[in-house]
């Protein structure tokens, strides 16, 4: 589950590249369109959240954090928080992890972002579109492809986001996508 929300992520990075975005805390509220195969595989990690113990649920959560993402599923959807800090908003840097490795190529019309990207680690490219809603808010569609037990497989999201404050909380930024 952690390669698609990074990848996601890397589709997503276009938009700080044309507005300055609030620093603080961020919620994208994402629903795939899955193949069935992969609908299964996300209602069985749901069920599997939904079955931890307590204990279990807040080292999960935990680990997630520190890693600057706290995920949830509910109804499908996938819900992502994320924390921008003032130096990336100050720079127009979207949160990627460590592990994004992602290269873009973003074009704007107006408040349309549309992006193209390809991705190392995880392995995928894909294309989305971001419309800005202010500085506060976006919607967004991203298809992504990548190789996935040796056959290529196509995710579609769509979803939106929103900034839901300066505070953080728990869940530490992400660190900078690093330059080729």
């Amino acid at each position: 589950m952690k390669a698609p929300a990074l990848l996601l992520l890397a589709g997503l990075a276009g938009l700080a590249q044309a507005q300055t975005l609030k620093p603080g805390l961020w919620e994208m509220t994402q629903t795939p369109q899955l193949s069935p195969e992969r609908q299964a595989q996300m209602a069985q990690a749901q069920k599997a959240m939904e079955n931890m113990s307590p204990e279990q649920r807040k080292m999960m959560d935990g680990m997630m954090a520190q890693h600057g993402v706290s995920m949830g599923l509910s109804g499908g959807a996938l819900t992502i928080k994320a924390c921008i800090t003032k130096e990336q908003a100050e720079r127009n840097l979207a949160p990627m992890g460590e592990r994004g490795n992602c290269t873009h190529d973003s074009k704007r019309s107006g408040n349309v972002i549309k992006t193209h990207f390809v991705c190392t680690d995880p392995a995928g490219e894909g294309d989305s579109t971001v419309t800005l809603k202010g500085s506060e808010g976006f919607s967004n569609q991203v298809r992504i492809t990548r190789k996935h037990n040796g056959k290529a497989e196509t995710m579609a999201f769509s979803g939106e986001a929103r900034w839901l404050g300066s505070d953080c909380g728990n869940i530490q930024p992400m660190k900078d996508q690093a330059k080729p």
